[in-house]
């Protein structure tokens, strides 16, 4: 096994057995992988300060699996942006879970070239920090990620939403009413095709 380090968000955090945990991350190329950090849960030198937490942004030294499907062995882990603002409130930290869970539904291991879906979910993470209205971001988000994945062809009234970047959303927030009227719908598609997504 070769030793490899490179950036990830973490997607996924579990506990297996009395110590261990598997994580799943992406990486800024789009691709998921998954890993297993030994002894996690007891050993604060390499994964201390509640490091391994999804939502965070970090920087991974592993040993890459020789076996397709198998999990890489995680050996260290330094954190970048741990993206303090999402944990403002409930609201906040509820819309960055459920952002985690699109693009962890959608993205592939072996999948090199998603770099686009690394980048929507990082631009998301940032805004999700400075939201003003989280409803105003989450169309943002939706529209966009649909449009990625090919679900849907853009419309007029999505005009403002596509061509303003995330990092701009609270911009939007005079469309208030637009999202009033077309969440519950563009929400419904989200949920619907990360439950059917063929991976």
């Amino acid at each position: 096994m070769s030793l490899l380090k490179d950036k990830f968000i973490i997607l996924r955090k579990m506990k297996y057995g009395e110590s261990d945990l598997i994580l799943h991350a992406i990486s800024p190329q789009g691709e998921k992988l998954s890993f297993i950090a030994r002894g996690a849960l007891k050993s604060k030198k390499r994964f201390g300060g509640g490091i391994l937490e999804p939502t965070h942004f970090v920087s991974f030294t592993y040993k890459e699996s020789s076996e397709e499907g198998k999990l890489h062995t995680l050996q260290e882990a330094s954190l970048i942006n741990d993206f303090p603002g999402i944990r403002q409130d409930y609201d906040h930290l509820e819309f960055a879970l459920h952002v985690l869970d699109c693009v962890g539904k959608v993205s592939q291991e072996g999948d090199k070239h998603s770099d686009f879906l690394f980048n929507l979910l990082g631009h998301t993470l940032k805004s999700i920090e400075i939201a003003q209205d989280v409803l105003v971001l989450k169309m943002h988000f939706y529209l966009r990620f649909l449009l990625q994945q090919g679900v849907i062809q853009p419309e007029p009234w999505m005009a403002p939403f596509l061509r303003t970047n995330l990092a701009d959303s609270n911009t939007l927030i005079s469309h208030r009413q637009v999202v009033d009227e077309e969440l519950n719908n563009v929400e419904n598609m989200v949920r619907h095709y990360i439950a059917h997504a063929v991976i």
